[in-house]
């Protein structure tokens, strides 16, 4: 049985969070755009997961959708400087986001999701931070062209590594 992960706005825990970690836990706007930037351009998706699936019971609650429904599921691997793997991400979004200009999300392949999302304008997005087993994490949810879409982002050490040095 997976551990009971506590999701909590970003201002409940500010306190607790790493320094380090801080300004990247509660940044807005593309996380691809800020991991280029301190890679120094230096910037590569890995795809680890696509596939269509369940979402957990609390991504449902906090997309909306019934927990029997489907979603496709994406988990990527960010890498930066040097091909280290920054963050460890997990998509899910909902049937319904998929249709109209949602298509391109099922077909991104080695392409960051927040470039398709931050294109234009940045969708209002509501952020929650926890503390996983593999690190700190924030978890965005995106209304994008009106459809919910859930981002969980994971700092692996190999970034906060990055951080320190």
């Amino acid at each position: 049985m997976p551990p009971i992960v506590y999701w909590q706005s970003p201002r409940r825990c500010v306190a607790v969070m790493p320094r380090p970690l801080r300004p990247w836990l509660l940044a807005q706007g593309s996380l691809t755009r800020q991991l280029r930037a301190h890679g120094a351009g230096r910037f590569r998706v890995e795809p680890i997961v696509e596939h269509f699936g369940r979402p957990l019971l609390h991504e449902a609650r906090l997309l909306g959708v019934p927990a029997h429904q489907y979603a496709w599921i994406r988990v990527v691997r960010l890498h930066g400087r040097d091909d280290e793997a920054w963050v460890l991400a997990r998509s899910v979004m909902p049937i319904r986001a998929l249709r109209g200009q949602g298509r391109r999300l099922r077909h991104l392949g080695s392409r960051s999701l927040g470039s398709l999302l931050f294109a234009r304008h940045p969708p209002r997005c509501c952020r929650q931070v926890a503390c996983l087993s593999e690190g700190w994490a924030r978890r965005s949810r995106y209304d994008w062209h009106g459809q919910p879409l859930l981002v969980q982002e994971c700092f692996l050490p190999m970034f906060v590594a990055s951080l320190e040095r």
